[in-house]
């Protein structure tokens, strides 16, 4: 029996012929619709992974109203009874040569230095502040040296008041004919800046009160304390007094001293 026409003509078709005439054609349409689907299906997916990457962390802003305030400044004062006195006083003598100026100088210095340990003064209280030597001149021309001068001054420091004057006075006995004052000081100072800083305070608080109650708000705690004390020494002149003033007891009057102290303090209100 014949083979059919079909399977003639394919028996004598070539490998290459075959193979092309066995390849499955696909339409444009669905290719397109296929690779549209894949590049959606892409597309979601890096949208989600986007969706979901996290952003920075913020805070809420702060919704706590402003702290009100009163600013007050107040000074302080304390009075005061120094309890310290400090003596400058020394001795100026002229002789012909160095060595006779010296000699006169150290002893009249060893005296009155003496004589004020023998009032209950400490070695450690008297202080040399100065010393010099030099030459005294003629008045003619040309100038000729005609002897020397030395000069020392040393500073005592006298912790009972009491005695103040008789120190001058035992120091111009023995020789002293410089007294160049005498000034009065707090043993502690920073006790009694802070007692008057403590006064301040005080007075800034009744000051700030005063305002609260008229401004009918109520005065809280406090918020801030500034210093504005300005830097003042204690300090009383005494007048020079000479040699020959000491026949008399010199007397000395220590007074009394107000100091002060200024702060700046910052209440909360309510």
């Amino acid at each position: 029996m014949e083979p059919p026409a079909r399977d003639r003509r394919l028996r004598g078709e070539t490998a290459p012929l075959r193979a092309a005439r066995e390849t499955k054609v696909i339409p444009m349409s669905q290719t397109i619709r296929t690779l549209g689907a894949g590049a959606l299906g892409a597309f979601i997916v890096a949208v989600a992974a986007l969706s979901v990457r996290p952003g920075p962390v913020t805070g809420a802003p702060a919704t706590d109203p402003a702290t009100h305030t009163i600013t007050v400044s107040a000074s302080g004062k304390v009075t005061l009874v120094p309890d310290v006195a400090r003596v400058h006083l020394g001795v100026t003598i002229s002789r012909p040569t160095v060595k006779a100026a010296r000699d006169a100088g150290a002893k009249a210095m060893t005296d009155i230095i003496a004589a004020v340990k023998a009032l209950g003064v400490a070695e450690a209280d008297i202080r040399t502040t100065n010393l010099s030597l030099y030459p005294q001149y003629s008045n003619g021309s040309p100038q000729k040296v005609v002897g020397y001068h030395i000069s020392e001054q040393v500073q005592i420091t006298v912790r009972d008041l009491d005695k103040a004057g008789d120190v001058v006075d035992a120091a111009t006995a023995k020789g002293a004919n410089d007294v160049n004052g005498i000034s009065f000081e707090i043993a502690d100072p920073v006790k009694a800046q802070n007692d008057a800083r403590a006064a301040a305070v005080v007075a800034a608080r009744a000051s700030a009160q005063a305002m609260a109650t008229a401004g009918n708000v109520t005065l809280g705690a406090v918020v801030s304390i500034t210093d504005a004390t300005p830097v003042s020494p204690i300090f009383y002149g005494y007048g020079a007094a000479q040699r020959d003033a000491a026949a008399i007891a010199t007397p000395v009057q220590p007074g009394t001293q107000d100091l002060s102290a200024t702060v700046t303090v910052v209440f909360e209100i309510d």
